[in-house]
Formats: structure tokens, C-alpha cells, sequence
């Protein structure tokens, strides 16, 4: 029994992948070798941690390059980092709310759905890393 959920869960999220993107890709084939419903959890929720340990340090870079874009007047970086705070605050509330949220109901509790909750925070978390470095630190 434990193997068909696991296997139903592999292939809920290898299409989830397809049409989410390479996140939950990457999440679905780092955690291929999970045999049940609980490791698929853990393996996701350990990715979800790493990605979120990797946003946290290119946020901090982000924070100082804007800090350090010297054709701005100190008052306008100052402006431009409020605006960042605001932006990145309300983004996290878009991903708990949609995450922790949305997808939840989607699965109406089923065995499947801390495995999508945790590869939804995983998916938004790697977007998110990308988007911030192509924007302030890959130019």
C-alpha cells in the first residue's frame, strides 16, 4: 500500500513539474530514491530548508549591492531597500498563503499533500533565489 502512494506521489509531482517548472523538477528528482509519503516529506522539507538558507544569503547580497550602488544618493538607496523590504515581505506572505494555504486544499489532507506543500515552498523558494540573483547580482 505505502509503495502506490509513493508511487502515486512521484508521478503527482513529476506533473507538477511539468507544469510548475525545474523546482519541483529538481525537488522530485533529488527525492526519487523516497519509498513512502513520510520520507518524500522529509527529503522535500530538507531541500525546502536548504533553498530557503540559500535565499536568506542572497537576500543579505542583494541588500548590500543596492546599498552600494553609488550613483544613488544615500536617501534614494535608503528608498530603494524600503521598497525591497516591502516587496520581499509581501512575497512571503504570496508563498505561505499559496503554499501553506491553497495547496492544502487542493489535496483536501490527503497523504499527498505535506509532499506538495513542501514542494510548492520548495518550487517558489528556488524562483525566487533565481529572480533576486539575475536582477541584482548576475548584471
Amino acid at each position: 500500500m505505502w509503495h502506490r502512494k509513493a508511487v502515486v506521489l512521484c508521478a503527482t509531482l513529476a506533473s507538477l513539474a511539468a507544469a510548475s517548472g525545474a523546482g519541483i523538477a529538481q525537488a522530485a528528482n533529488a527525492c526519487a530514491d523516497a519509498d513512502t509519503n513520510l520520507a518524500m516529506k522529509d527529503c522535500l522539507g530538507k531541500a525546502y530548508l536548504k533553498a530557503d538558507k540559500e535565499l536568506n544569503v542572497v537576500w543579505k547580497q542583494v541588500l548590500q549591492s543596492v546599498g552600494d550602488a553609488d550613483y544613488l544618493t544615500p536617501e534614494q538607496r535608503g528608498a530603494w531597500k524600503k521598497e525591497l523590504r516591502e516587496a520581499q515581505r509581501a512575497w512571503v506572505q504570496f508563498k505561505e498563503h499559496d503554499c501553506n494555504g491553497a495547496v492544502g486544499y487542493e489535496w483536501w489532507g490527503g497523504s499527498g499533500a505535506s509532499g506538495a506543500i513542501s514542494s510548492c515552498l520548495l518550487s517558489k523558494t528556488e524562483a525566487r533565489t533565481k529572480d533576486l540573483k539575475q536582477r541584482y547580482l548576475d548584471r
